[in-house]
């Protein structure tokens, strides 16, 4: 494997701007969470979500299990948050044919319908001093058919995601997204997914932040070694470049402190397979979260085919 040539790569698409990296960060203490705080907070997700669906989302089967608690609400909705991180998602329990949109919407008036809901839902109410959350991303779920004698149905737009991303004095939080908001073509709110990690009031300390080239060359050496014994030469190539931030984890892994990395996906075409690789490395010289290490699972980002989607 070509490790320079991978760094090279990497550093040629960045998507951040070396100029304006922070020479260090503050290393946050993340705000802890007991099940009832948790079970208030899920209570009070349900009543916002009550008022913008228009539904009767106050009374619900409720369950509690080692890792979430889960609601079951009328009409086939459904309601889930983690002990974990906090994370929550409310779905409406439409069918996935159902209500479908007549006629696709521009893309700002998409991203207008997921700004609405996220309003309506009060997720910035959630927000803590110097955090803000911004729109990121639209994806477009889309669906056509196709007869036995091979005429194709035309296209209709199923549901449109909004995604948004939390930021702490600016610094984007990556992982999973921030809040993602699922609209349906009659203009209801089909799901809605939140994990906003926030930090509790002090800072553990404040870490000098590497240079992008040491993190270029970390992640090149990952690579090398997780598949120096493939047959063939695999093809890698970065998609987004290098992207700075901190790093929230998934929904099922607790998290202690908030701390920068450096990540981005990298295409792996090996033979006649491709894959997309979400790589993760510290930004700072001491390592404060779990990453992943070649050979061992990747806490942030498993591999995937679907890794390196694009979005419309």
């Amino acid at each position: 494997m070509n490790t320079q040539a991978l760094m090279d790569n990497l550093m040629s698409n960045q998507g951040l701007d070396q100029a304006n990296l922070p020479g260090d960060l503050p290393i946050y203490e993340l705000r802890r969470w007991s099940v009832d705080e948790l079970q208030r907070r899920m209570r009070k997700w349900l009543r916002m979500g009550s008022e913008a669906c228009d539904k009767a989302y106050d009374h619900g089967e409720w369950s509690t299990r080692d890792d979430h608690t889960m609601v079951r609400l009328p009409q086939g909705a459904r309601a889930e948050i983690y002990h974990a991180s906090g994370a929550f998602r409310l779905t409406s329990g439409m069918a996935p044919m159902e209500n479908l949109f007549k006629e696709a919407p521009s893309r700002d008036e998409l991203i207008k319908r997921s700004e609405k809901f996220v309003d309506s839902l009060g997720v910035r109410e959630q927000l803590g001093r110097n955090e803000t959350l911004t729109f990121e991303k639209l994806w477009q779920i889309k669906a056509a058919g196709e007869d036995r004698q091979g005429k194709r149905s035309d296209v209709v737009l199923c549901r449109a995601v909004g995604a948004f991303r939390h930021h702490i004095q600016g610094i984007p939080i990556y992982g999973p997204a921030s809040v993602a908001v699922q609209v349906a073509g009659n203009g209801a709110l089909d799901s809605v997914t939140a994990l906003m990690r926030g930090p509790a009031l002090d800072t553990v300390e404040r870490a000098k932040v590497i240079a992008p080239e040491r993190a270029a060359r970390n992640i090149a050496q990952q690579l090398s070694q997780q598949f120096g014994q493939a047959r063939g030469e695999p093809k890698f190539e970065s998609r987004d470049g290098l992207r700075f931030g901190y790093l929230s984890l998934t929904k099922r892994k607790a998290q202690r402190l908030l701390a920068p990395v450096y990540m981005t996906t990298i295409d792996v075409t090996h033979e006649q397979e491709r894959q997309g690789l979400v790589m993760v490395v510290a930004a700072t010289e001491k390592s404060y979260l779990p990453l992943n290490p070649p050979g061992s699972e990747s806490l942030v980002g498993n591999s995937s085919k679907t890794a390196s989607r694009k979005c419309c």
